[in-house]
């Protein structure tokens, strides 16, 4: 007895050392000549891991778990470069990245485009941070560098650098690559690409106490929680309900019946998995109506969207998908209704955990 004892508890603790296993990322940074580049900006997307090349080029990142990461680098006079780095069982120390130098132009500032700085930023600040509590209480630290144009109904902006927005109710500091922004009013249709950094802010052990509360309502019934509860076979338990979408186009029917959401995952290892299927699907996060049996109408209804809880999401990707629940390097992507809604504001870095 005492003998099975002792290899249970090896056991544990063998998992218990496989569970926190971590890797190394590093390698150089060139230019296009093949000079190695110092003082470039490094980091992971989506994290709170940034670092900087030393005077031989060379970066690194230590104690990273086993996942899909997004490896930015950005570097003044050449244009930023993203690279998708996949984490399974071995560090990954000899990244190569190599940056093409950037032609630098100065546009002019007439007396028109400064009367409409005030204007544009509110209409960027509403469509790119969001109209979330969280939203309203974000700040941009230094919108100076925004760089703004206009098409007919459509405002641009950029940055050569990095925005930096305080978020005071999650308690962050992002600093945001931004590569191109899009708000076109006669369509009230936003588009942006870039990427971030998480920081956490400093603060006192009450304002610590709130941030943690106002973290876990945000990651409650978001993309990343519904992503983390498939991947550990919880998705239902964590209040998510998954309805499959029977039309192509408008007006969108759902099956009335839900399905388990593990059925429509593939297993690649034990880091990664994907979903098997390319159909559409609404997801529900509501606790009370998952905890209930569902109801057995004895053949499947089709029910109009419209007919649902307003906080539902459209969603599908082709992509690998990690524990942490961070996608990369993605074939196709569809995010509609209350996670399209989710900006900037009310997102999280990869290393949160609500425990």
């Amino acid at each position: 007895m005492k003998n099975i004892l002792a290899l249970f508890v090896l056991v544990l603790l063998q998992l218990n050392i496989y569970a926190q296993q971590t890797f190394t990322v590093g390698g150089t940074i060139k230019n296009s000549k093949g000079e190695l580049l110092s003082g470039a900006t490094i980091f992971l997307a989506g994290s709170e891991k940034a670092t900087s090349s030393n005077l031989q080029g060379r970066f690194g990142f230590s104690k990273i778990e086993s996942g899909t990461y997004q490896l930015v680098v950005n570097l003044l006079g050449y244009g930023s470069v993203k690279q998708n780095i996949i984490i399974g069982d071995k560090s990954e120390d000899n990244v190569e990245v190599v940056l093409g130098e950037k032609q630098i132009v100065l546009n002019a500032v007439n007396v028109g485009d400064v009367k409409q700085l005030k204007n544009h930023i509110k209409t960027f600040t509403k469509y790119f941070l969001g109209e979330s509590a969280n939203a309203k209480a974000c700040k941009i630290l230094n919108p100076e560098v925004l760089e703004f144009s206009t098409t007919k109904n459509v405002l641009n902006a950029t940055t050569p650098g990095f925005l930096v927005i305080q978020n005071d109710n999650l308690g962050y500091k992002i600093k945001y690559l931004l590569k191109s922004f899009s708000y076109n009013s006669a369509l009230d249709v936003t588009l942006y690409d870039g990427d971030c950094i998480f920081e956490q802010l400093d603060g006192t052990p009450e304002q610590k106490l709130l941030w943690a509360k106002n973290r876990k309502a945000a990651y409650d019934g978001s993309l990343m929680h519904y992503l983390r509860s498939v991947y550990a076979n919880k998705s239902r338990q964590e209040g998510f309900l998954i309805y499959k979408i029977t039309t192509s186009s408008f007006p969108i029917y759902i099956e009335s019946i839900p399905i388990i959401a593990e059925q429509l995952v593939k297993r690649l290892d034990n880091n990664f998995m994907i979903f098997k299927s390319q159909v559409r699907f609404y997801i529900l996060y509501d606790k009370k109506k998952a905890a209930k049996e569902d109801k057995l109408l004895g053949h499947v209804q089709n029910l109009r969207l419209s007919d649902l809880d307003a906080t539902g999401s459209i969603f599908l990707v082709d992509s690998q998908i990690d524990r942490r629940g961070s996608y990369a390097d993605y074939k196709s992507l569809l995010i509609q209704g209350f996670w399209g809604r989710k900006r900037l504001a009310d997102q999280l870095p990869l290393e949160y955990s609500p425990l």
